[in-house]
């Protein structure tokens, strides 16, 4: 009989009981609910040691209350307008998205119209009308993607002429997608 590499159940059942012995607790479980809590709450991210159990050996960063009364008002400051950046964003990256899904549909037209003329032209002149209905949308969606550019542009210099520093302005921003 050949032996598996597998451990057995004893010997799962073992590992089981020496964790909890030790105290060993399972991750909670994070809803949408319990996030709800957390909208404004500062975040931090630290990476866990190569190799290591990362409950227990990943550590967060402390969220210090603010040092001065300066402090306290960019930080209000921050929470102003991270909303108005974080909606400003999402437009932009739906006017994006929409714009490459109307590629993506011009693309399937122009083929289609292709294929519908090598055997029929009925579907070939409703493809035409639709191919060109279309396009009028990727026309309209570029205008739309530079409205919401400008949009975060207006947003960036009113934010720095209401005190924000550039570095968390560009964070708020992050990484906006290409057209």
């Amino acid at each position: 009989m050949a032996q598996s590499s597998e451990p057995s159940l004893a010997e799962l059942s073992k590992q089981i009981r020496e964790r909890k012995a030790k105290g060993y607790k399972p991750a909670p479980l994070i809803t949408n609910a319990d996030l709800k809590n957390f909208e404004n709450a500062p975040v931090s991210v630290s990476k866990a040691a190569e190799g290591g159990n990362h409950a227990e050996e990943t550590k967060a960063a402390e969220v210090k209350a603010p040092a001065s009364p300066e402090d306290a008002e960019y930080a209000k400051l921050l929470a102003e307008w991270r909303p108005k950046f974080q909606a400003a964003v999402i437009d932009y990256k739906n006017a994006v998205n929409r714009g490459l899904v109307l590629k993506l549909r011009l693309n399937y037209l122009y083929n289609s119209t292709d294929h519908a003329l090598t055997y029929d032209v009925s579907p070939a002149m409703f493809l035409a009308a639709e191919f060109e209905r279309t396009a009028k949308e990727v026309d309209s969606n570029k205008e739309e993607v530079a409205a919401a550019e400008k949009t975060i542009e207006a947003l960036k210099v009113a934010a720095q002429a209401a005190g924000l520093k550039a570095g968390d302005i560009a964070a708020m921003v992050g990484e906006l997608p290409k057209r």
